[in-house]
């Protein structure tokens, strides 16, 4: 089995309709997380990219976050339309400058 050069980590943590606090999944983590996964297959990337739901990864005012490894690029507010240009900057080695997780506390 090949090892992936790239792991895209999505959060899909969902903490329910009654919490007071946000969550990825309620602002289409699962959703961006298969279209990463649809694009990664259709584009023939299966062996270079793993795509990875994860529960929290403790920025949930700032979701859906999206962790790309090995670069460590850190994204907020990633909606399914934004899977393409993210897919195709962590191809390249590259931020998506626009979803760049702006500096701030660990939630």
């Amino acid at each position: 089995m090949p090892v992936p050069e790239i792991q895209i980590l999505v959060c899909v943590n969902d903490r329910g309709e009654e919490s007071s606090r946000a969550s990825c999944g309620q602002r289409g983590g699962l959703a961006l997380y298969q279209r990463l996964k649809d694009l990664t297959r259709e584009l023939g990337l299966r062996d270079r990219v793993l795509v990875t739901r994860t529960g929290c990864l403790r920025h949930c005012s700032r979701g859906a976050t999206v962790v790309v490894w090995p670069a460590q690029h850190w994204y907020g507010g990633v909606a399914p339309g934004d899977a393409g240009e993210l897919l195709e900057a962590a191809l390249e080695g590259r931020f998506v400058e626009r979803l760049r997780m702006p500096p701030g506390p660990w939630e």
